[in-house]
């Protein structure tokens, strides 16, 4: 999940950089195509670290690292 994380933070430091020069040459951020290929590479990347994370508490949950009390949910 590491890598996942790592390799996200990555794409998104390229789109953020690639979307402040584009802003800085006025060029439309919707019609740049790198970008928008980037922009869905992220999105994939975080959909995979959410199910990553999903995955990861549903394990904890049928070991039993997880406890659900009612004094926990007030």
């Amino acid at each position: 999940m590491i890598r996942l994380l790592e390799e996200m933070e990555q794409e998104r430091r390229r789109m953020n950089e690639l979307g402040q020069a584009l802003l800085e040459q006025s060029i439309p951020l919707s019609v740049h195509e790198e970008l928008l290929v980037l922009s869905q590479k992220v999105d994939q990347l975080i959909m995979h670290l959410h199910h990553a994370k999903l995955g990861q508490t549903e394990r904890q949950y049928v070991q039993g690292g997880i406890n659900f009390e009612a004094s926990d949910m007030v």
